[in-house]
């Protein structure tokens, strides 16, 4: 069997069956060994001749699936997807280097029960305390060395991007780091930028600012059309490949390395925005674009706003080697925007387990909320459909009539919040900062009043 010495040859490891036998797959999959549409194994015969568990197999299958490295064909089973070596850091990334560290309702976008305020100012105070001096000065313009460092960790065990701290930017807000990035790299590109359609729309008003045309892509079924970049004649893209707002698309690894190259081919950049991430509640988080990049043209874009809280202004950005140079060389014009305390805090808070423990609470009881969601929508099929993904804390929400539309906005202001409606019958449900009793009160409701219309 093609996995058999992949599997035995492993090295020893304390993490999941499903993860070390996915990284095997999905290495041979990547070094060519698996060639495209080849097809695997079956899980029966896995099973069979590796000693694994069925739910272990399909597990490994299922995130192989949603990152696009296999396919399956009902009654036949699965194939290994065609895929672009060349343009592929394939790199092996060994699953033990990954693991985890071990140790607006009112909220906008989440529960804000979730947060253990007493835990953030416990160590506060302690910064306060340890830190009185240096807290008089003014911090660093490319954020403090204590919390580079930890973010330079954390995106490695928990994304797979290798950077050093020298390659972290840290700002408050994306919107504050998307005018750096367009002063670093003012004179180098076009300015055509590209987004998803529909997309995230706070960051547009950036752009034109800088002086950048904006040039709306629509999706196809994997993600951004690359086609269109390449007619658009733009030189940045920006895209959400791990979570699609609003649709919740996941890029499958062949359209994340065609877009890779595209931007290589071009001498173009691609703003990759982690957005919701971390928050996949089965399975490993998808790698992000960066770690797949080899060729210096993906900045990946994190922020804290919406996994801590909005007034939280600490995001990030991880610059390439190639344009790193030219930031260190205009540091100079620059001052601080985040509070150094708070960015001392939030270093510890990450170094000594909190914030993924934090993280864990987040995909508990939002995996839970989506149950329940689904579990309340199931019987009114005919009125609503509800598109999601195991990602994230929202789904989209479609109504097959407008009268369920009606019921849906009328109802959505009734439990406190207004739907983003992105086109007709269609709404973005941010279910994770709604508590559950009022999930099914909002379903069970709109379903009664579509009835009543009809």
């Amino acid at each position: 069997m093609i996995l058999e010495s992949a599997w035995y040859s492993r090295e020893e490891t304390d993490k999941p069956l499903y993860v070390q036998l996915y990284y095997c797959i999905r290495n041979e999959i990547e070094m060519g060994k698996i060639p495209a549409n080849h097809p695997l194994p079956s899980i029966r015969k896995i099973k069979k001749e590796l000693g694994l568990s069925s739910t272990t197999v399909e597990n490994a299958y299922n995130q192989l699936m949603v990152e696009g490295y296999i396919y399956s064909i009902p009654q036949k089973g699965y194939y290994a997807s065609t895929l672009d070596n060349s343009f592929l850091y394939i790199k092996p990334v060994k699953e033990k280097e990954l693991s985890p560290t071990k140790e607006k309702y009112a909220g906008e976008y989440f529960d804000t029960g979730l947060f253990q305020f007493h835990e953030w100012k416990k160590i506060y105070g302690r910064i306060l305390e340890d830190f009185n001096v240096r807290l008089l000065q003014e911090g660093d313009p490319q954020g403090e060395p204590e919390l580079r460092k930890a973010l330079s960790d954390y995106v490695y065990k928990a994304r797979g991007v290798m950077c050093n701290p020298e390659q972290i930017i840290i700002g408050a807000g994306v919107q504050t780091l998307l005018y750096t990035f367009c002063d670093i790299t003012e004179g180098m590109l076009t300015k055509k930028v590209a987004f998803e359609e529909p997309g995230f729309v706070d960051v547009r008003p950036v752009f034109q600012k800088r002086g950048f045309s904006l040039h709306p892509v629509h999706l196809d079924s994997g993600g951004i059309h690359v086609e269109s970049l390449t007619r658009e004649d733009v030189s940045v893209c920006y895209v959400s490949p791990s979570h699609q707002f609003p649709t919740g698309l996941v890029m499958p690894i062949q359209k994340r390395v065609e877009l890779i190259k595209w931007a290589e081919q071009t001498n173009s950049y691609i703003l990759e925005d982690d957005y919701d991430s971390e928050l996949r509640f089965l399975g490993r988080p998808v790698p992000s674009l960066f770690s797949l990049d080899n060729s210096g043209r993906v900045i990946n874009i994190g922020s804290f706003s919406t996994l801590i809280a909005p007034s939280l202004r600490i995001s990030y950005i991880i610059v390439p080697e190639r344009i790193k140079a030219r930031y260190q060389k205009m540091i100079q014009g620059y001052r601080s925007t985040v509070s150094m305390a708070e960015q001392l805090t939030l270093a510890a808070f990450i170094e000594e387990g909190f914030f993924s423990r934090h993280l864990r609470r987040m995909r508990k009881k939002y995996s839970e909320k989506l149950k329940i969601l689904i579990s309340a929508m199931a019987p009114y099929q005919k009125n609503i459909t509800l598109h999601h993904s195991d990602t994230g804390s929202f789904v989209l929400l479609e109504t097959q009539n407008s009268t369920a539309a009606d019921a849906v906005r009328e109802n959505s202001k009734r439990i406190g919040f207004e739907m983003e409606e992105l086109w007709e019958n269609f709404f973005v449900f941010q279910y994770a900062k709604i508590p559950e009793d009022k999930i099914q009160d909002f379903i069970s409701r709109i379903q009664e009043e579509s009835s009543s219309r009809h």
